[in-house]
């Protein structure tokens, strides 16, 4: 047996899956999936996807909290 996957143990990849699981239940799974590759305003223009590669970790996460906080208020 070959030793864990790189891809899956990697701690960008964990942050990927903190964020579309909490979108998840925010929006549903084809719209979080759709979020975590469209541009957003909040990370600067760039997709949360790139922030993640970029290691910016804690601004996709803070941009993950605005989209909870506008499904709260707005719906």
């Amino acid at each position: 047996m070959a030793g864990a996957d790189p891809i899956s143990t990697s701690p960008l990849a964990a942050v990927a899956l903190q964020a579309i699981t909490q979108l998840d239940k925010l929006v549903g799974p084809v719209e979080a999936q759709f979020w975590m590759m469209r541009s957003n305003d909040i990370l600067g223009g760039i997709t949360p996807v790139a922030a993640i590669k970029e290691r910016r970790s804690a601004d996709v996460m803070k941009a993950v909290r605005i989209v909870a906080i506008e499904k709260g208020l707005f719906e």
